[in-house]
């Protein structure tokens, strides 16, 4: 009954801590946000976090009068400031840290979160002021945890994600991922891939290279004839039968270039070639050559942007 009896009052005291620190932490942080999205400097921003502290401290300070009959520090009215100075300065150098761990995870996408954690990150630091060495142990055991944690966190965000992380994560349907052997001369670079196509350039020295892009069938939404032909909106087009089911598009206009397109199982292959120098016997290549890319040949993918 007696340690019940002394719990009480120390939950209390550590829920009452925890909730101003929630408040504090988003005070903090809205007005750091205001003072660097108003066209304000690293230096502002600073100063900004000085004043809000400037008036964090006394009201903890008043928060602690609350709690001398079981933190014994603050009896003494040095000590009730010095229990405020420890408290704001470990508490904001956690909710400091569960910022820059959530920036890296999400971006504050879910800033809502930073609050509730910047609170914990404030009652840790009383708790750690408490005369009981089990408590004081079991504060350090969970402030270490916490530290370890969003280290870990933060160091998994940076890393690159495997191509199947990233495939997934951005819905790539791997059916998508089929490329053309590079043509002699020529060097493949994959561009990107999204849940609608995928894309990729073959360059060679001196020449304005080819661009493969792999789409649904029936993705493309613009206006075609019966043979699958594009109709002309301003600007002459023409195609003809390439052979072995491609079908070769001819722009005319201020935009000159040509495509070589291929449908087959569902899917639309279309190499474009660009200037003068077109080289048709390499698209014609690629196209004859389709095979799904290797893990290899994606890897780039790993480095562009993934959705969270």
């Amino acid at each position: 009954m007696t340690q019940t009896k002394k719990a009480g009052p120390a939950i209390a005291h550590l829920a009452a801590v925890w909730l101003f620190g929630c408040v504090l932490t988003g005070v903090q942080f809205q007005a750091v946000l205001i003072a660097l999205f108003a066209g304000g400097t690293a230096p502002l921003a600073v100063v900004v976090g000085g004043g809000v502290a400037a008036l964090a401290v006394p009201a903890l300070a008043g928060l602690g009068t609350a709690a001398r009959t079981i933190v014994p520090l603050t009896r003494r009215r040095r000590g009730l400031w010095a229990w405020a100075v420890c408290v704001h300065a470990l508490g904001t150098i956690g909710a400091f840290g569960v910022v820059v761990v959530n920036f890296q995870v999400n971006r504050l996408e879910n800033g809502l979160l930073l609050y509730p954690a910047g609170g914990i990150c404030y009652a840790l630091a009383a708790a750690l002021l408490l005369p009981d060495t089990r408590v004081k142990l079991g504060a350090l055991g969970a402030a270490a945890a916490l530290a370890v944690g969003g280290s870990y966190a933060a160091w998994d965000a940076t890393r690159p994600p495997t191509l199947d992380e990233w495939l997934t994560a951005n819905d790539v349907d791997r059916a998508l991922l089929r490329i053309g052997d590079p043509p002699p001369g020529y060097t493949l670079r994959v561009l990107g891939a999204s849940e609608d196509g995928f894309g990729a350039d073959y360059k060679r020295p001196h020449s304005d290279g080819l661009h493969l892009a792999v789409a649904r069938t029936g993705y493309d939404t613009r206006r075609a004839d019966a043979r699958g032909c594009p109709v002309p909106f301003g600007e002459p087009i023409h195609c003809t039968d390439d052979g072995g089911g491609r079908q070769l598009v001819t722009y005319e206009g201020g935009y000159e270039h040509q495509e070589l397109r291929l449908r087959r199982d569902g899917l639309t292959y279309t190499v474009t070639l660009q200037g003068t120098d077109n080289d048709l016997t390499a698209a014609r290549h690629i196209l004859s050559t389709l095979r799904p890319a290797t893990d290899g040949e994606l890897d780039r993918l790993r480095e562009l942007p993934m959705r969270q």
